[in-house]
């Protein structure tokens, strides 16, 4: 910079201005000159005397001669101090000539100031030479008057403004030669401060500020020459074994880099914040903007090299420093001069405020107070420490809430007190930490239009890539490594090494000194932040990636030449190294797997960390290394790793990348194994979700089958599970074998593949959820959404063994968790007990032959009791039974209570049977009052009343039941059909009542059981006819002897022989004869007659009647079913419960709007995500919409990940949630569309939910993506306080047809009820009738998932402005009363943003967790996918931030149980209130019919 210019050292150095007359003469006759004569001149002064006379020096001569007394005076011994001391009170005063002169001044200095102020500079030098000899107390007054002499000077230069050019110079000379004299030589003796007997001891710090104050305020007033310029920097090179020259270059460089960034960047840039006591008011405030950019250059380089702090034999090598070498008998070699030994914190300062510097310009808001307060903290020396530990904190990212002056803890408590390597390896506890601590997550974000890095580089790169290597051992195969150009002291020969070709002597590289690895660990820490600021598309020049490689290769050895702060240091300050885009970083990852399986192998590092680093925030950025290269080796496979650190002797030392998959693995599994802290392993969880799904799809994609190992004993298939049964199962499934839980393989050691991972992975997370995790409701949730994800990752062969295992661990960990004391129970606690019942759910349905077994299936419906009902049956397999009705109902509480009945629902209707036939859209029948009439017998719709009853079962099931037999039934059998809504969905049954099988052989058919048979053939034997009399009496009757009052009664033989009665008895005897004969001839007769006619006899025949075309359905089935009671009827006594059995009034038209309400209440939750496309720069919400209009305006990778987060539906026939509430849950469009409807060539915004969306749903949820058009968006600008579905016409404004829903949940006649709701499209379904109970949604959460061109662009995502354009009907909606809440705020909005680096991988960062149930897994900021797992990652994660919140809010009620309420609420409103007699009379009553 100076090389032209002459420098100014010798012309101060053997400057003989400071010389007298009177140094000619003998000391005595020198000193008593100038005794007398000072004594005399300052008995004048205003200081002396309170009305001072005016001094009688008249001429120039007088003057000059008093001034070589003076001269003299200030150069006499200290034994002479108060003559010393007259001199420069008159010096003093006279200098006040050049500001306001005061009476004593002489009128030669008032008429010509500024040639005597130069002159009185030059003799003022003599009171800054050093004593030699002198007593404490004597430097110590000495150093007092040099004070007042720095005081004088300093006002002047800042209140004058007569002082010229030469005199600006001079002054600058002086202040140069004062702090030469002082400072260049190396402090003798080990006392300093006051009680040093070096006077430079006492003066080096007020010396130096002054010296930098002034030479600041000149380049203001009068900028000092090139030639100045390179003498103050060739004269610091004498000064740099002093600690305050380095804090005083950095007091003026902060100063002049506040100021230079306000001007650079605009004043909305972060700010620098210095204090006035750290030189806050430093800079004039009228200093031009030019004039500051070229003082800051120039006084940043001022010291030349910072880094030459770190070699001794550089500073050591000054004149002073040889010459008392060679004076000295203790000193042999100048680089072990006492004073030396400071040079590790020296330089750990500079490069302190190198970095303060880089954070700056970076963007990253400061302290500089609070920094060196920091610093100064981490270079106190407790005792017996032999190193100073690691640098304080970076800026941006300490812990708050945490005050500076509270530090009450001694020192000496903190961190191990080795530095060597042997101690590095030893397991020493954790240092305790100061207040500032790191905090990853408090890391302040850095400013958006920051300088590019090769900016930074330019200015402070060479001293960071130097400072990095700073006494390190530097393999002999680097020797010539990094020969490029630096900057080097102009007082060595410039033919040294360079950097990186560091001296190559034996002594050099034999060992590593770390002594000053405190300063390397700031510099590579600050290297790392830079770098990771590296933007979208940015360009580093490739000799700078080269040196940062080559440094960090060095800074993370892990075994003979390891440091341990410079480890911590860049591992903590590189969480974004692996995922910015750094041109060939993958040179690093070997390097750094080394570390990170240093740092999580053991939760106490056996190495010494930062002071400032705590031990769970450096293992938080090894996790997100961790995390960026999960990915990595099944994405780059088989290619090769070159180890720049491998000697020359190795020709090919090099790995592959899937060479470390084990590697990675592993640490995983066992960093996972031993965290304890809550946040580091929800962060785990999901790597090891992304891990097992990136694995899964990879081996899916190759088709790899790995063959499970097999177990002798676990060989037969279960005996329940038929042939039949298997087949009807999921066909992918092996065959499922029957094992104890004991005999299961605990862990699998094959982690290469998807099938032993899967198995460690479910084995592990039970485990430690068991053991260590059950009482942390955060790390709980997360292992929950883990074994989620896992349940629906497809493992070929499945490994169902595990899947057998996990299922009882899940309900192990809720019986635990319930029979947890009552003192422990509370919302967090069932949170966790809900989540499990959810992620047991998914299990069952996603591996639904597990119930097959008969212990799983035991397990499973045995923890759904203790959950429905609050205590098992057995508690022991001993134990006897005990019964439903036995039993207290006491569960946990009603959440777990309803999660539970979940379970049990899903068993029942889904297990083994989802998707159902209409497929996952819908889990109702999509069958309506409406669909079945339009099949039932008759030509229309009855228009007065229904023809369906409606009874209500339990108060919780509503059965409407059609009497009327459907058109595709032609027997005339009793049908009925019934519509069952409950709290789990809607379902459509038509049952007849048959007395005859349905055979299903073709031979036979229904109908011919209904035909005549015809009647049998008469049969010729007619059987042995025997001749039998009967008799009316026994035959011991006669034997019985007669009592007197049966001879009171005549018998017939007194009658036959009686006269009288002789003629009656003839008659009546001709009587019975005549009649017996007239039968015989009439028998004889008919049997002629019959014998004639043929047989049978038609008049005779029996017929059968016909056959009944109409019957009571309704009642057969609810008699048939044990509804229909005298018991169900009877109301509850003492309660307000409703009867078991129920009719609703369905003359009342309300009914059916309230059913039309219920079927709008899914039986699962829906979420809603919408996706956005952002270029690079974009800000506005007009072009960000846009992007999605074509095809060519979006990355092709954009749309494939689209297509994998669901499939596309049509609106009008979708019956399930469409992202809108108008126009979810019902079928509007039954005609086909075409696919010349759909725009064509779009990047996505055909699915803005104007014809389609994407869709997605399991057993549990719904998910709705939508991706914003320019038409919707402009729609919601059109009318902001709209709630209307997006949905629009699919045909022109002449003879359009809308997509217009009409009311297909419900009668023909019920949609003339609601003209006005047809019209405005509003969604019915959240809104009650007033003064009913309003159904509690939960919150309506927001999730934007926004695919990033340019990484920085999260910053600037107009969040609020995008906000009203996604409205879902719920916005409106509360779920405690009717009032509309206000827009959602913008920090509850919950984004993921995806950016596709270079590479190939998809960068994810997440915006808006806060809380303690936010951080959803298995996505984690900053984590690196694959394009494969991308998809089922972003849709995983949506999904389970929508879980957390429905657990978080306490206005949350599960769909079924949202249901339940609203069937009460339509059995209050609707019930018929009659009594038994009324009811059977209705029943017989018949409703109408067409």
């Amino acid at each position: 910079m100076y090389s032209d210019w002459a420098s100014l050292q010798d012309e101060i150095q053997f400057d003989k201005a400071n010389l007298s007359v009177l140094h000619k003469f003998s000391d005595s006759v020198g000193k008593e000159v100038a005794c007398s004569v000072v004594r005399h001149i300052s008995s004048n002064l205003s200081l002396a005397n309170s009305t001072p006379n005016p001094s009688n020096l008249d001429t120039h001569a007088e003057v000059k001669w008093t001034m070589e007394v003076l001269c003299y005076g200030l150069s006499l011994p200290l034994d002479q101090l108060d003559t010393i001391k007259d001199c420069v009170n008159v010096y003093c005063e006279w200098l006040s000539a050049l500001t306001s002169p005061k009476l004593p001044v002489p009128c030669p200095i008032t008429d010509e100031p500024n040639p005597y102020a130069q002159d009185m500079l030059h003799h003022l030098l003599n009171l800054f030479m050093p004593r030699h000899g002198a007593g404490a107390d004597l430097v110590k007054r000495q150093a007092l008057l040099c004070h007042r002499v720095l005081r004088t000077i300093e006002s002047v230069a800042k209140e004058s403004a007569m002082l010229t050019r030469e005199t600006w110079e001079t002054l600058l000379k002086f202040l140069l030669a004062a702090n030469n004299s002082l400072l260049s030589p190396p402090t003798e003796k080990e006392d300093t401060g006051l009680s040093s007997y070096d006077i430079g001891d006492h003066l080096c710090e007020r010396v130096l500020s002054v010296l930098f104050e002034l030479w600041l305020l000149a380049c203001q007033k009068c900028f000092p020459s090139p030639s100045l310029w390179k003498t103050f920097r060739k004269m610091c090179i004498y000064w740099r074994h002093h600690e305050a020259l380095i804090s005083q270059w950095h007091r003026v460089n902060h100063a002049l880099t506040a100021r230079l960034l306000k001007f650079m960047f605009g004043p909305d840039y972060p700010e620098l914040v210095i204090s006035e006591d750290e030189g806050g008011l430093l800079v004039p405030s009228d200093m031009t903007n030019d004039c500051i950019s070229q003082s800051w250059f120039r006084f940043l380089h001022v010291i030349q090299n910072p880094v030459d702090l770190a070699k001794p034999e550089l500073i050591s090598q000054t004149p002073m420093f040889l010459r008392l070498a060679l004076e000295s008998e203790d000193v042999i070699d100048p680089r072990q001069h006492e004073c030396l030994a400071k040079l590790p914190q020296i330089f750990y300062k500079a490069m302190r405020g190198v970095s303060i510097m880089v954070n700056a310009f970076l963007g990253i808001a400061q302290d500089v107070k609070e920094e060196n307060m920091l610093t100064s903290l981490s270079l106190q020396t407790p005792s017996g420490r032999q190193s100073i530990m690691g640098p304080p904190t970076p800026p941006g990212q300490r812990k708050a809430g945490r005050p500076l002056a509270a530090i009450t803890a001694p020192l000496t408590q903190r961190g191990s007190k080795a530095s060597s390597v042997a101690s590095s390896k030893s397991t020493t506890p954790a240092p305790q930490c100061l207040p500032g601590l790191l905090s990853l997550d408090s890391r302040l974000p850095l400013a958006p239009n920051r300088p590019k890095c090769n900016s930074i580089l330019h200015l402070f790169g060479p001293w960071l890539f130097d400072a990095s290597l700073a006494n390190v051992k530097i393999l002999p195969g680097h020797k010539n490594a990094g020969q490029t150009h630096r900057r080097t002291n102009s007082l060595i020969d410039h033919s040294r090494p360079t950097s990186l070709a560091i001296d190559m002597s034996p002594e050099k590289t034999a060992h590593c000194d770390n002594s000053y690895e405190q300063g390397r660990a700031e510099a590579c820490g600050t290297l790392c932040r830079l770098f990771c600021a590296h933007k979208t598309g940015e360009e580093i020049l490739p000799a700078y990636y080269s040196r940062f490689y080559f440094a960090l290769c060095y800074g993370l050895q892990t075994k003979e030449n390891m440091s341990g702060p410079v480890l911590s240091n860049i591992l903590f300050n590189s969480c974004d190294l692996l995922r910015v885009d750094l041109a060939g970083v993958q040179i690093l990852v070997p390097h750094v797997l080394n570390a990170l399986e240093l740092v999580l192998q053991d939760l106490t590092p056996k190495f010494r960390l930062c002071e400032q680093i705590p031990s769970v925030e450096l293992r938080k950025a090894c996790v997100h290394l961790l995390l960026s290269m999960l990915c990595l080796p099944l994405h780059f496979k088989d290619l090769e790793i070159k180890d720049i650190l491998a000697g020359e002797a190795i020709a090919e030392h090099s790995v592959s990348f899937i060479s470390l998959k084990p590697r990675i693995t592993e640490l995983l599994l066992n960093a996972l194994q031993i965290e304890t802290d809550s946040t580091n392993t929800q962060m785990l969880l999901g790597g090891l979700m992304l891990l097992v799904q990136d694995m899964a799809l990879c081996e899916e994609a190759e088709q790899t089958t790995v063959q499970p190992p097999q177990d002798d004993t676990d060989h037969t298939v279960h005996a329940d599970v038929s042939e039949e049964s298997i087949a009807s199962n999921i066909s992918t499934d092996s065959s499922y074998t029957e094992s104890s839980y004991h005999r299961l393989h605990t862990t699998s050691h094959d982690n290469d593949s998807a099938y032993g991972l899967f198995g460690h992975a479910t084995s592990l997370v039970c485990t430690r959820l068991m053991a260590s995790w059950r009482a942390e409701l955060s790390t709980a949730i997360a292992a929950m959404e883990l074994l989620s994800g896992l349940a629906k990752v497809k493992i070929s062969p499945p490994n169902l063994l595990m899947c057998k295992r996990t299922v009882k661990w899940i309900c192990d960990f809720i019986v635990n968790q319930c029979s947890r004391p009552t003192l422990y129970h509370s919302r967090d606690l069932h949170s966790m007990i809900v989540a499990a019942f959810k992620c047991l759910t998914l299990w069952l349905v996603e591996h639904s032959r597990l119930l097959y077994d008969k212990e799983c299936l035991h397990n499973v419906l045995e923890v759904v009791e203790l959950g429905i009902s609050g205590s098992k049956s057995q508690n022991k397999a001993s134990d006897p039974p005990k019964f439903k009705g036995d039993k207290v109902f006491q569960p946990a509480s009603m959440r777990v209570k309803d999660a539970a009945e979940a379970v049990l629902t899903c068993i029942v209707d889904q297990v083994g049977a989802f998707p159902p036939p209409c497929g996952p859209e819908s889990l109702f029948s999509l069958l309506d009052e409406k669909s079945l009439l339009k099949y039932a017998k008759g030509t229309g719709l009855p228009e007065q009343g229904s023809p369906f009853r409606y009874f209500v079962l339990d108060n919780s099931i509503i059965v409407g039941l059609l009497e009327q037999p459907l058109g595709n039934y032609e027997d005339p059998l009793p049908t009925v059909t019934a519509l069952i809504r409950g709290p789990f969905g809607r379902h459509a049954w038509t049952m007849q009542l048959r007395h005859s099988p349905r055979l299903p052989n073709k031979l036979s058919s229904s109908k011919s059981l209904l035909a005549d048979p015809g009647r049998p053939v008469p049969m010729d034997n007619l059987g042995v006819k025997h001749g039998v009399k009967h008799k009316h009496f026994p035959d011991s009757v006669d034997k019985v002897p007669h009592t007197l009052a049966d001879k009171s009664i005549p018998s017939l033989d007194t009658l036959v022989t009686d006269v009288k009665t002789q003629s009656e008895l003839d008659k009546l005897k001709r009587q019975i004869e005549h009649q017996t004969q007239f039968e015989t001839n009439i028998s004889r007769r008919s049997q002629l007659e019959a014998s004639r006619r043929p047989f049978p006899n038609p008049a005779t025949e029996c017929k059968a009647p016909k056959l009944c075309q109409e019957f009571q359905t309704a009642r057969l089935f609810l008699s048939h079913y044990g509804f229909l009671s005298l018991e169900a009827l009877r109301e509850p006594s003492n309660s307000s419960v409703p009867p078991a059995l129920l009719m609703l009034d369905t003359s009342n038209t309300g009914l059916f709007a309230e059913v039309e309400q219920l079927d709008m209440v899914p039986c699962r939750d829906s979420d809603t995500v919408h996706v956005f496309y952002v270029k690079a720069g974009q800000k506005m919400p007009q072009d960000i919409v846009a992007n999605v209009s074509s095809r060519k305006s979006v990355q092709p990778q954009f749309l494939q990940f689209l297509h994998s987060l669901g499939w596309p539906v049509d609106i009008g026939k979708h019956a399930g949630w469409t992202g809108h509430v108008a126009s979810s849950w019902k079928i509007m469009d039954q005609d086909d569309v075409s696919d010349e409807d759909y725009p064509r060539g779009t990047g996505g915004s055909v699915y803005d939910g104007r014809q389609q969306v994407l869709y997605w749903a399991d057993v549990m949820s719904e998910v709705a993506f939508v991706v914003p058009s320019t038409e919707t968006y402009n729609r919601y600008l059109a009318d902001p306080q709209g709630d209307k579905s997006p949905q629009f016409n699919k045909r022109g404004a002449s003879g359009s047809v809308t997509l217009t829903k009409p009311r297909s949940l419900t009668l023909e006649s019920l949609d003339k009820l609601r003209p006005d709701r047809e019209s405005t499209g509003e969604g019915p379904l959240m809104r009650s009738r007033r003064g009913r109970q309003p159904l509690m949604v939960g919150p309506d959460t927001k999730v934007f998932v926004v695919w990033l061109e340019s990484f920085e662009d999260h910053e600037n995502f107009p969040i609020g402005d995008l906000l009203g354009a996604t409205c879902t009907g719920l916005d409106h909606y509360t779920t405690s009363s009717s009032v509309a809440l206000p827009r959602q705020p913008e920090k509850d909005v919950f984004i993921i943003f995806i950016h596709a680096l270079q590479n190939g991988l998809f960068r994810i960062h997440l915006h808006g967790q806060t809380g303690k149930l936010t951080m959803a897994i298995p996505l984690v900021n900053g984590m690196v996918v694959s394009r494969r797992c991308l998809g089922n990652l972003v849709r995983q994660t949506a999904i389970n931030i929508c879980k957390r919140k429905r657990l978080e809010s306490e206005l949350y009620q599960p769909p079924h149980v949202r249901r339940k309420v609203k069937i009460q609420e339509i059995v209050k409103n609707y019930h018929m209130k009659m009594d038994a007699p009324d009811f059977y009379t209705a029943l017989f009553h018949d409703v109408a019919k067409e």
